[in-house]
């Protein structure tokens, strides 16, 4: 098994496994020049990702596909809103990935991974439990938590599906920052908790206890999204 590089460095944005019209889309939801639910016109798409028209109408097909965009005759090209169904699709669909790689990751070597990850998770708890740069704090967190995820999912060396899954993940993230209203400090902690138990059952070469603990993970997740 090929694990992903050391949890102390940020996640990649991008991966060449996943086309361009994606990234674009992506890179422009962060700067907040697209916006969950906004309706644009072909020209105004055009501009804001820096394609031409023929560029961007391929794009659009993929995008569509992904579920992020609806090409709407006469009302144009709509940036999904992550409502309740989109919410459970991406968690149903991320679920029945990593439930399915952690059985087989759970009986790989995991003694350099578990030490790494280990440790990583403890320096979040102190570092979000601290009043300090807590930005910082929330996004080495957030590398940590894709790489976690990420890592047990790559257990099948597929690259069709790790892209997929970072897809997921990003969707999910999307609608949590749509959502925010409660302090994410807090969602964090939780999620690191969560994580740790997951460790410590893979610790104990318990892989009914960690696929437990992962589901357990992905049912408090869910419900922070939904009541967020």
């Amino acid at each position: 098994m090929t694990l992903m590089p050391d949890t102390n460095e940020p996640a990649p944005s991008r991966h060449p496994a996943e086309p361009q019209g994606y990234h674009l889309l992506r890179e422009a939801m962060d700067r907040g020049d697209l916006q969950p639910g906004m309706a644009l016109t072909q020209n105004e798409m055009c501009r804001i990702l820096g394609l031409s028209l023929t560029p961007l109408r391929e794009a659009l097909v993929l995008l569509q596909a992904y579920g992020l965009v609806d090409v709407r005759p006469r009302t144009g090209i709509h940036i999904v809103y992550p409502d309740v169904a989109f919410i459970r699709e991406n968690f149903q669909f991320r679920i029945l990935i990593e439930v399915n790689a952690l059985k087989v990751f759970a009986q790989t070597d995991l003694r350099d991974w578990l030490v790494r990850n280990i440790a990583a998770h403890e320096r979040s708890t102190h570092e979000l439990s601290e009043s300090g740069n807590i930005d910082a704090a929330i996004a080495r967190f957030i590398a940590v938590d894709q790489r976690f995820h990420a890592d047990i999912v790559g257990v099948f060396g597929n690259p069709t599906m790790l892209a997929t899954h970072r897809r997921l993940q990003a969707n999910i993230g999307m609608a949590r920052l749509t959502h925010k209203r409660v302090p994410f400090r807090q969602q964090l902690l939780d999620t690191v908790d969560e994580h740790r138990k997951i460790l410590a059952a893979l610790e104990d070469a318990d892989r009914d206890g960690a696929i437990a603990a992962l589901e357990a993970h992905f049912q408090a997740s869910t419900h922070r999204t939904f009541a967020a």
